[in-house]
């Protein structure tokens, strides 16, 4: 099985050593874990943990640990014979996922409005600012929007709505990547976070809920549609198999 605009990668494990510093099972989950996140590591597919072990050069034991520790995320599907596949998207979770973010984050940014700091604020400026940067738009793109809600969220102070969130980011990811370049995404969503930003500025707590809300909101309804439409030709292609 293959969604459409995610690139194979059979030799997804980046060059170099281990990072320094980890375990070779920390290793095997940091970078299977990203890799799977970004998609380079496609929904539904197998991962080869013999490959994962040869680049560790050890055995298939901390590349089992790691798989483990991504399955309890959810990020990973362990089935008989050991074999372990991506966790595969689906429209579903991808709605479960809005309605989790559209009930916490605007609390987490009314929270935020009441005790950010000027600093943080600050922060916030360059990314509701139009990048004149072409090269790979897509990625700064996401990039740009995801650091600018978690500033927003992670501002509120509140550790157990960070990482609620945290987790809600990192999966939601991987559909935002899979439909990079939906539609006119960048434009729309500059335009409604500048003026979150200036109801963040000016610690309007009413109003930058609504705001949030309506973002999430109309995010998810441009997404959507393109969602269903990329999985309804996957399922085909499997039918067709």
């Amino acid at each position: 099985m293959r969604h459409p605009k995610i690139r194979d990668l059979p030799a997804f494990i980046p060059d170099g050593a281990p990072r320094m510093g980890l375990t070779k099972a920390d290793a095997a989950y940091a970078e299977i874990r990203a890799s799977i996140l970004s998609c380079d590591l496609a929904p539904g597919s197998v991962i080869d943990q013999e490959m994962v072990a040869a680049w560790l050069s050890s055995s298939t034991t901390p590349v089992r640990e790691a798989l483990r520790r991504l399955e309890a995320e959810q990020l990973v599907v362990m089935r008989a014979h050991s074999e372990a596949r991506v966790a595969p998207t689906s429209v579903e979770e991808f709605r479960e996922f809005h309605l989790v973010r559209l009930g916490l984050e605007p609390l987490a940014a009314e929270i935020a409005t009441t005790i950010v700091s000027d600093e943080v604020i600050e922060s916030l400026r360059p990314l509701v600012t139009p990048s004149a940067k072409k090269r790979k738009q897509a990625a700064v793109d996401l990039d740009r929007s995801r650091t600018f809600h978690q500033t927003i969220y992670a501002a509120s102070g509140n550790h157990t709505l960070t990482q609620i969130l945290d987790s809600i980011w990192d999966r939601v990811g991987r559909y935002r990547v899979l439909l990079a370049g939906v539609g006119s995404v960048s434009s729309w969503e500059s335009e409604e976070h500048q003026a979150i930003f200036a109801a963040f500025e000016a610690r309007d707590q009413t109003t930058i809920g609504k705001l949030i809300r309506a973002d999430l909101e109309a995010s998810y309804q441009q997404l959507l549609p393109a969602l269903e439409a990329a999985l309804g030709e996957v399922e085909k292609a499997d039918v067709g198999a």
